[in-house]
């Protein structure tokens, strides 16, 4: 057998096609490498240890909410019934539905919280039906003080004549009901629901099936350049 070169402007076609792959996708596995280290930083900001209410507004009285984000906290308080509202456009396994959003007064705070209180499933663009619930509750929450921006076409957070919210606009929602409201989201955890179904996550996706992407990308580029190898060297018989 032996080894017959392409052409030259074969040779020179191929590797410019091959360059431009390997290095898109050694760029894709970079940024998923990236995103991974990303994922496992925000995972990490999340305690595994509660705070009661007692050290919750402590903490609040010497430092700025912000600082306490991932904090878990477990909290005695009113939720403010008229004061409720439903986000919309949340999908939670499969199911298209709302999460409920309340104000929540906890006995010490100068200032309101902003709770959500879990998912509920919808048919269409109805709205769902009346919530009854204890306004006293002990609800066991994960605060999130960062990450607060939003994506949104919806020029207004909530809907005219409606109780849909688009996005959550905390100055918004201080003017619309007058009350002073912590700049932070704080979401129910499983073990205390009370009306709706918690489903918050910290991360959508886990740092591990970032390094599989990564993997997978790094893997298409080595293969990428050996096809082009062989693709720039073609074996022939030799003539007898």
């Amino acid at each position: 057998m032996a080894l017959i070169k392409a052409l030259p402007w074969q040779a020179i076609i191929i590797w410019l096609v091959c360059i431009t792959v390997v290095t898109t996708c050694l760029g894709l596995s970079y940024w998923q490498f990236s995103r991974a280290k990303e994922k496992q930083l925000q995972l990490d900001e999340f305690s595994q240890v509660e705070l009661t209410s007692f050290e919750f507004i402590r903490a609040l009285q010497n430092q700025p909410i912000e600082r306490l984000h991932g904090q878990a906290v477990s909290l005695m308080g009113r939720i403010e019934q008229q004061y409720t509202w439903f986000l919309d456009n949340r999908v939670v396994d499969g199911r298209v539905g709302v999460d409920v959003i309340s104000l929540f007064k906890v006995a010490g705070l100068e200032k309101y919280l902003l709770v959500n209180l879990g998912f509920i499933p919808l048919q269409g663009r109805g709205q769902p039906e009346t919530l009854s619930f204890d306004e006293i509750q002990n609800l066991n929450l994960v605060i999130k003080s960062r990450h607060l921006d939003h994506f949104t076409l919806a020029k207004s957070a909530l809907e005219v004549h409606s109780k849909r919210l688009q996005f959550i606009d905390h100055l918004y929602l201080s003017n619309l009901t007058g009350k002073d409201i912590y700049p932070a989201i704080l979401y129910q955890l499983p073990d205390s629901a009370v009306i709706a179904e918690p489903h918050y996550q910290p991360v959508v996706m886990s740092p591990e099936k970032h390094h599989a992407y990564a993997l997978q990308w790094f893997l298409i580029a080595v293969a990428a350049a050996f096809i082009a190898f062989k693709a720039t060297r073609t074996e022939v018989p030799n003539e007898a």
